[in-house]
């Protein structure tokens, strides 16, 4: 898996990279991921989720896109990846139909 990880105007630590990183592999379970996109930025809100994530995945014929805003990233990681899960899920299950 080609993994890209861009964050707007701010450096990611190695641990957010590696947290992504796990995560991500962790979707392989479900299918083989050619490559993925992640993109962190902060939103300029007055609510305290202004930590925004946005996931785009690589499957074969398929693309997936997931973005999600917490109050960490780590949150947004999460909420994400599940969100790429219920997806892929859902690709294969219309697949095998």
């Amino acid at each position: 898996m080609e993994l890209s990880i861009q964050s707007v105007n701010f450096e990611t630590s190695a641990s957010t990279n590696e947290y992504i990183t796990k995560k991500l592999e962790k979707l392989g379970r479900f299918a083989e991921i050619q490559n993925a996109e992640v993109q962190l930025k902060i939103i300029n809100t007055t609510d305290k989720a202004n930590k925004e994530i946005g996931i785009k995945l690589h499957v074969g014929d398929h693309e997936f896109f997931a973005s999600k805003a917490a109050e960490v990233y780590e949150d947004a990681i999460s909420q994400a990846v599940e969100a790429l899960e219920r997806q892929i899920i859902k690709a294969k299950e219309k697949k095998q139909a």
